[in-house]
């Protein structure tokens, strides 16, 4: 049996400045939307060969109450890159707001750096390097 990753989900309250943050910031091209799958407005936006997956918040829904479970854990989601100074130099200029910019102390070696998104969306670029925990 072969796994590979397909996704990751974000339910939002803006779905459009979601959308807009991963077009502007990471030249994400949106692939599929519908204002009203199983009742709430939809996209899925590609950058790279990820899948993002963007829901906004159904009429009457209440995200910290119902699904409590569902997003609690989650700190952040990355992306690999292969030019990580170049890519935080387009990306804040672009005006991605950065928590942390690029400093080598990921695990196993990695140069990584941190973007605070909408809603405060997490996430890392990492570039890879010599990793030695079997990470490939």
């Amino acid at each position: 049996m072969q796994l590979s990753f397909d996704h990751v989900h974000i339910i939002c309250k803006d779905l459009e400045a979601m959308v807009a943050f991963f077009e502007d910031i990471f030249g994400g091209e949106v692939i599929y939307q519908e204002d009203n799958f199983h009742g709430a407005p939809n996209a899925v936006v590609r950058v790279g060969e990820a899948r993002l997956f963007l829901r906004g918040v159904r009429p009457g829904e209440r995200i910290g109450e119902n699904h409590q479970e569902a997003v609690m854990g989650l700190d952040h989601f990355s992306f690999a890159v292969d030019d990580i100074h170049g890519l935080a130099a387009q990306m804040k200029e672009a005006g991605a707001d950065f928590i942390r910019d690029p400093s080598p102390s990921g695990m196993g070696g990695r140069t990584t750096a941190y973007i605070r998104g909408p809603e405060d969306v997490r996430i890392e670029l990492s570039e890879r390097a010599g990793e030695t925990y079997g990470g490939g």
